[in-house]
């Protein structure tokens, strides 16, 4: 089975929005995806910082707000740019991702 880049992917959360959908833009209204979701394969739980941190499909290190019962608040998604408060923590889990899924990308199962 040849590899597919996440962001050519099909949700497959069930989110009314997105579902059987590509996902490439992050802060729609009423978005209910999960960060289980097809389109989000690499994911890291930030508890500490109240979010959820995942690569976007130009490999850029996004947030997403976590809220109440384990979902997470897409409307407010948004880029980790120099303003962020975690900026320089953000680069190093960035990095590190990144490297995770050129791993991923590139080994054989």
């Amino acid at each position: 089975m040849a590899y597919i880049p996440p962001w050519q992917r099909l949700c497959d959360c069930r989110c009314l929005v997105h579902h059987q959908q590509p996902r490439t833009t992050y802060t729609d209204p009423d978005c209910a995806c999960t960060i289980t979701c097809a389109t989000q394969p690499l994911t890291l739980l930030a508890d500490r910082w109240g979010c959820a941190l995942f690569l976007d499909h130009g490999g850029d290190l996004w947030h997403v707000p976590a809220m109440a019962n384990g979902t997470f608040d897409w409307a407010y998604a948004a880029e980790i740019d120099s303003r962020h408060d975690s900026y320089d923590a953000s680069r190093t889990i960035g990095h590190l991702l990144r490297q995770a899924a050129d791993v991923l990308r590139t080994s054989t199962a």
